[in-house]
This record gives structure tokens, C-alpha cells and sequence, in this order.
């Protein structure tokens, strides 16, 4: 791996609070690692686990467990070489006996997925019961991974589709409020809105314009509760 993708992977995918002054994705990115850091601690050392879309699997390094399986499509909006995948899958059935796995994480897929309710569904059937699941859907964010970006869910949408399989203890939590919500879309909408192709003045926008916006709607999320519409919500429940 090239220093550059370690750099992009690094703050990117694992962002720490620094990671605003090259991220300008950075409070959408930063929420959602905190979300699935949280559940990762709930998690058992001896869990089996399935990542439902897991990609680069850049929150392998969370989960102490040494058991842990990644599936993927092939194609989509990412480049199949830079998967890593332990099988390919088409998106529908998942290619594993019932009650194979006791954890599962599915996020920022669902979106994606051509059939959302029958991925569920399968999700439902390779979980043990008792079982704990992770997953995430974008609420308020633009169209992404185009044109295999489909729909976005109300948190109503998630506990009428969640409760259609029998899972229980729903939780649904929100990764921002209005002020973060705001400040990363304006940031978001800035940064793919320059005009300039150079990187250096790219960069020098989103360390000392960009991170400060962010970190004012962070701050403003705090104080606001978290109140007003969602980057993303999370939802974790059991089998």
C-alpha cells in the first residue's frame, strides 16, 4: 500500500478528532468510526463474525475477535482489486448455512442494496438467535458510489423493516444534528464545488477553512443534543 492510500485510510476510515484538517468528510466519517467503535466493545473476544459489505474492512481492527468474515459484490461503485473480501456474494443471498454468526455489521450498504428488504432478511437468517448486528444508512447526504446510490430510510422506515424480521432490542441513534448535518454538507458541497484541480490549494482549504466549519458543527451538535436531521443513523438490535 501506497503512503497516500495509508494516509487516506488512516484518516478517512479511522479518523481521530486531528483527522478534520485533511478530511473534508471528516465529521460524517468521524461519527460513524465512533458509532461501530462503541458496538465493537460489546462485542465478545470469541465472536464470528460478518461484515455485510465490509470493502476495504476498515473496522477489522476494532473487533478483538480473530474470527471475522468479509463479504462484498463485485463491482459497484468500488474497484474489486482493492476489496478484501473472504467471498464474493450477489448482494442477495448471503453464501453461508443458517445461524452461522452470532455478530453481524452491514454498514453504509443498504443504500446500495437492489433488493434492501430480502438483504435484511438473509442478514436475519445467518444470525444465531440472540445474536448482535451493527448497522448504518446515510439519512441526509448526497447522491454517492453513483449511480448504485438508491434510496435513504426515515428512522420509522428502519423499526418497521428491522421488526419485520424479529429482531429485537432496536436501538436507533442518530450520528449528528442539524449543526453537523450542516456544516459537513456545506463543507462537502465547497470542496467538490472548487474550481481547482491543484491539491495543495485543496488542501489548504480543508485545514484552515474546511476543519474549522466542521468542528464548529461538532461543537454545535453538543450543545444542540443532536437535535434537528441526521447525517446517518445507526442501528443496533438483536436476533
Amino acid at each position: 500500500m501506497s503512503l497516500k492510500s495509508k494516509i487516506i485510510e488512516e484518516h478517512f476510515f479511522r479518523p481521530r478528532w486531528y483527522s478534520c484538517i485533511i478530511n473534508p468528510y471528516f465529521i460524517n466519517r468521524y461519527t460513524l468510526y465512533r458509532g461501530i467503535q462503541t458496538f465493537a466493545t460489546q462485542v465478545h473476544t470469541s465472536a464470528d463474525i460478518l461484515d455485510v459489505g465490509c470493502g476495504l474492512k476498515p473496522y477489522r481492527h476494532l473487533f478483538a475477535s480473530t474470527t471475522y468474515t468479509g463479504i462484498d459484490i463485485a463491482g459497484g461503485g468500488h474497484d474489486d482489486t482493492a476489496k478484501v473480501v473472504d467471498a464474493f456474494y450477489n448482494g442477495l443471498t448471503i453464501p453461508f448455512p443458517d445461524k452461522s454468526f452470532n455478530t453481524l455489521i452491514c454498514t453504509q450498504v443498504l443504500e446500495h442494496a437492489t433488493d434492501p428488504d430480502r438483504l435484511v432478511a438473509e442478514c436475519a437468517r445467518v444470525l444465531t438467535p440472540g445474536g448482535k448486528a451493527f448497522f448504518s444508512m446515510p439519512f441526509t447526504y448526497p447522491e454517492h458510489e453513483i449511480p448504485y446510490d438508491f434510496r435513504r430510510f426515515t428512522s420509522f422506515e428502519h423499526k418497521r423493516l428491522f421488526a419485520k424480521y424479529n429482531f429485537t432490542n432496536v436501538t436507533i441513534t442518530k450520528t449528528t444534528g442539524f449543526c453537523g448535518t450542516f456544516a459537513q454538507l456545506l463543507v462537502v458541497w465547497l470542496f467538490e464545488s472548487i474550481p481547482f484541480r491543484s491539491t495543495l490549494i485543496k488542501s489548504f482549504l480543508t485545514a484552515f477553512v474546511f476543519a474549522p466549519i466542521q468542528l464548529i458543527g461538532l461543537f454545535g451538535d453538543l450543545l444542540t443534543g443532536k437535535s434537528g436531521m441526521t447525517m446517518d443513523y445507526i442501528i443496533t438490535l438483536e436476533s
